[in-house]
C-alpha cells in the first residue's frame, strides 16, 4: 500500500476535508456513555481472565497521580499478563523523578522480556541528559515534539524555529542508537509562513528520522486540545499551502505515507508490518502489537480500551486529583462494548491501516448491517472509481496509492450512513449484497 503521495488540488478539493478531528472510530467525540469505576474494574477483570497483553501508555503530567492511579489498577490485573509496549510521556518530569517512575511501573506490572518501549518528548523539555537517561531506562524508540511554538508560549520565536536544538535533540538519539525516531510537526498556526515552514521541515529531513508525523493545528483545535486557545490559527489557504508543501517535500526525500499524516521512510516497522498486514491503529495511534492487544491509559483523560470496552480519565486535573484523593478511579466516560458499532470500526481499521476492504468479509461477519452500508455508500464508490481514487472488484475496493491524502475525508464519507441520523435511504436499483457486483 505504501507509495509516492501525490497532492491532486481538484480532489483534494472535494474528499480532502474533513469535519471531524479524528477519522478513525470510536474517537474521543464517539465515547458517549457515562461510565462507572465498576464498569473499568469489570473490563479489567475480563482482561485478566483472557490474560491479554497490554500496551500501557503513561501520560505523567501529575505524578502522584499516575503512581495512586497505577496502584488502584494493577491489583485488578494478572501477576503474569504481559505488558508488550510502554508509551511513556514524561512531560516536565525531572531526571531523578524517572528511573523511580520505571521501578514502580515494573513493580506494579510483568513487562515482557522483549517489551518495546517508546518515550514521546517535547522539544522545549528535552535535552542530551534526559535522551540519555530514558535509553538507559530501556527505551529503544523516541518521539520528538518539534512544533512552531509562538513567544506566548514561554520561548521566543527565534528559540522555538532554531534548527540547532532539533538537531542536537536528533544526533543524541542517534549516537545512544534508538531503534526507531519519529518527529510530531504542526503546521497552520497564525504566526508560521510557509518560509519557515519549509525552512523547519527541511532542517528535519536533513537529519533523516524514521518517521515524521504532520499535524494541522486546526484539528486539535476542532478537539478542545490546542495547547493555547488565545493564539491563533492561520487561515484554511495558507495552511494548506504548508500541508503541500510539506508532503511533496517529504515524498522527494523518500519519504511514504502510511496514512493519517504518517510519513516512513521504506525501512521502518511501521512500513513493513503494513506490508504484510500486521498494521494496527488504536486509541494511541499506529502500532504493531500483536493482535487481541489490550490498550490501558493511566493520566489526566487518557484513553484505554479493554476488550470492546472504551474508557476515558477525568480530563481535569482538578477533578482528576479529587476523584483519587477520595481513592476512587478518576473515570469520565466511555464506550459500552455493547455499544460498539462494529462494522464502522472494522471499516476505519480496513482503510486506515491497509487502504483496502475485504467486502465479503464484511458481508460475511455483518450481515444485512453491511449490505445496507454498501447499498447506501454505492453511489459515491462508483463516482471515487470513475475518478480513479480507488479500485472496485468483486471482491472489495482498494484506495490508489498515490491518493493516500484523501484517507481522513474518504474514511468519514464512507461511514455516514453508519452514523445515526446520517443514514442515507438505498436506491431500488442499488446492488443488495456486499462484493457481489460487477
Amino acid at each position: 500500500m505504501l507509495g509516492r503521495a501525490s497532492w491532486n488540488d481538484s480532489l483534494m478539493q472535494r474528499y480532502g476535508q474533513t469535519r471531524q478531528a479524528t477519522c478513525w472510530y470510536p474517537g474521543p467525540g464517539d465515547l458517549r456513555d457515562r461510565l462507572s469505576p465498576l464498569d473499568l474494574f469489570r473490563a479489567l477483570r475480563d482482561s485478566r481472565r483472557a490474560q491479554r497483553p497490554l500496551a500501557l501508555s503513561i501520560e505523567v503530567d501529575d505524578l502522584a497521580g499516575v503512581v495512586q492511579q497505577t496502584r488502584q489498577i494493577a491489583c485488578h490485573l494478572g501477576p503474569r499478563q504481559p505488558v508488550v509496549q510502554l508509551r511513556l510521556r514524561p512531560g516536565r518530569l525531572g531526571l531523578g523523578a524517572l528511573p523511580e517512575l520505571l521501578a514502580h511501573l515494573r513493580d506494579c506490572f510483568h513487562f515482557s522480556e522483549h517489551a518495546v518501549c517508546l518515550a514521546e518528548v517535547e522539544l522545549a523539555h528535552a535535552d542530551w541528559p534526559l535522551v540519555g537517561m530514558l535509553r538507559s531506562l530501556g527505551f529503544s524508540q523516541l518521539s520528538v515534539g518539534v512544533p512552531d511554538m509562538h513567544a506566548g508560549d514561554g520561548g521566543s520565536v527565534e528559540y522555538f524555529r532554531s534548527a540547532a536544538r532539533i538537531r542536537g535533540l536528533l544526533e543524541a538519539a542517534r549516537a545512544l542508537q534508538f531503534e526507531a525516531i519519529n518527529v510530531d510537526l504542526g503546521y497552520g498556526r497564525s504566526w508560521q509562513t510557509g518560509s519557515s515552514f519549509a525552512r523547519k521541515l527541511a532542517s528535519i529531513i536533513e537529519l533523516q528520522p524514521d518517521r515524521v508525523s504532520l499535524f494541522d493545528y486546526r484539528s486539535l483545535s476542532i478537539a478542545g486540545r490546542l495547547p493555547s486557545p488565545r493564539l491563533g490559527l492561520a487561515s484554511r489557504s495558507a495552511a494548506r499551502d504548508m500541508h503541500r508543501h510539506g508532503v511533496e517535500q517529504l515524498t522527494a526525500a523518500g519519504y511514504r505515507l502510511l496514512g493519517l499524516g504518517c510519513f516512513v521512510l521504506p525501512h521502518d516497522e511501521l512500513a513493513l508490518a503494513q506490508e504484510n498486514e500486521s498494521l494496527r491503529h488504536d486509541v494511541a495511534g499506529y502500532s504493531t502489537t500483536p493482535e487481541g492487544t489490550d490498550h490501558l491509559s493511566l493520566g489526566v483523560g487518557a484513553i484505554s480500551r479493554l476488550g470492546d470496552c472504551y474508557v476515558q480519565c477525568l480530563q481535569q486535573p482538578a477533578r482528576y486529583r479529587e476523584a483519587l484523593q477520595q481513592d476512587l478511579l478518576p473515570v469520565w466516560r466511555g464506550l459500552h462494548a455493547a455499544h460498539v458499532d462494529g462494522l464502522r470500526r472494522a471499516i476505519c481499521q480496513g482503510l486506515i491501516c491497509q487502504g483496502r476492504l475485504d467486502l465479503q468479509a464484511l458481508d460475511a461477519r455483518f450481515g444485512a448491517q453491511a449490505q445496507r452500508w454498501f447499498a447506501a455508500t454505492w453511489p459515491l464508490l462508483r463516482q471515487l472509481q470513475r475518478e480513479t481514487v480507488l479500485e472496485l472488484s468483486s471482491h472489495g475496493l482498494m484506495l490508489a496509492p498515490e491518493h493516500q491524502l484523501l484517507l481522513p475525508g474518504l474514511c468519514e464519507a464512507l461511514v455516514q450512513p453508519l452514523i445515526p441520523g446520517l443514514a442515507a435511504q438505498p436506491k431500488p436499483d442499488q446492488p443488495r449484497r456486499c462484493g457481489t457486483h460487477r
